[in-house]
């Protein structure tokens, strides 16, 4: 029976960002990792991103019409958002490491367990999880869009006279996870409407255009 738990991004390299692991019957691996440069770009994509919901408020047009491109800017901001998280979670186990082997290296890979690693891992996951809902969320409260909404033209609003809290705001996000699952399944059922009436109606918010 296979069993496997992973969590971040690992570069074809070995450079690993992040943390993951995984058994199956016998075969076991947990891998780990950070980098200067991670950690740099991290730190420039979580400033970027506050930037965005501290910048003056766009116009706004017509509703957004179709799933693709919210489909797409999802994918956008989820690596965003693993590119911002992993290098910082994966400096736990690398520090762990070296504390068990007096040796630092940025990224390792083992297929012998250590105590730490089930802990962290589940630590880890509960970290990007939480991240993950809280990066969409917030720009919903702040009235701007998210990078990747931005980046392709549209925001997220409060309904009219709507008055959305932040646990409302995470359960949106937390349904919108389900949503782009089901994304490809949109042109078979009405994929004009799929996100509004899961979401939009749902949560009490609605999708429009952003105006140059």
């Amino acid at each position: 029976m296979l069993l496997e738990l992973m969590l971040g991004i690992f570069l074809s390299n070995g450079a690993g960002l992040g943390v993951s692991a995984e058994w199956a019957n016998e075969a076991y691996q947990f891998a780990a990792g950070s980098s200067v440069w991670s950690l740099g770009l991290a730190v420039l994509n979580i400033c970027l991103y506050a930037g965005l919901m501290k910048a003056t408020k766009a116009s706004t047009g017509k509703p957004v019409i179709g799933v693709f491109k919210r489909w797409l800017a999802f994918w956008i901001d989820f690596v965003w958002v693993m590119f911002s998280v992993s290098p910082v979670l994966g400096l736990l186990p690398v520090f762990l490491e070296a504390k068990h082997t007096g040796h630092f290296v940025w990224s390792f890979e083992r297929s012998t367990r250590a105590p730490t690693d089930i802990p962290v891992a589940i630590f880890a996951g509960i970290v990007l999880f939480g991240a993950l809902l809280f990066y969409f969320a917030i720009p919903i409260l702040c009235a701007r869009p998210s990078p990747g909404a931005c980046l392709l033209g549209y925001q997220v609003l409060p309904a009219e006279q709507e008055s959305l809290t932040l646990g409302r705001a995470m359960r949106r996000s937390l349904m919108g996870f389900l949503a782009v699952c089901c994304a490809p399944l949109a042109p078979f059922v009405d994929g004009t409407n799929l996100l509004k009436v899961w979401l939009d109606d749902r949560f009490g918010t609605r999708t429009v255009t952003l105006k140059s």
